[in-house]
């Protein structure tokens, strides 16, 4: 099986374990989701690790979105914290 699978497989286990733990827990607060995505798609993409070029320069890619996504999260959070 081609690492680019595994890295799918694996990723789409992560999310959907996430999605399903949360939902049993009754979390409605989509940052909370989208911080564990983040989490989970570098972990998925440490556990694959070596891709072809083309398939690093857009896992990359996809891997600064994510990044500003949890960065943008943690902010936000800590904000709200010295708020308060």
């Amino acid at each position: 099986m081609k690492n680019v699978h595994v890295f799918f497989i694996v990723y789409a286990t992560l999310a959907f374990s996430t999605v399903f733990a949360l939902s049993l827990l009754s979390e409605e607060r989509i940052d909370v989701y989208m911080a564990l995505f983040a989490v989970e798609f570098f972990v998925a993409s440490e556990l694959t690790s070596p891709l072809t070029s083309t398939q690093q320069r857009r896992k990359n890619i996809v891997g600064v979105i994510m990044l500003v996504i949890f960065v943008g999260i943690v902010v936000e959070r800590v904000l709200e914290i010295l708020g308060r």
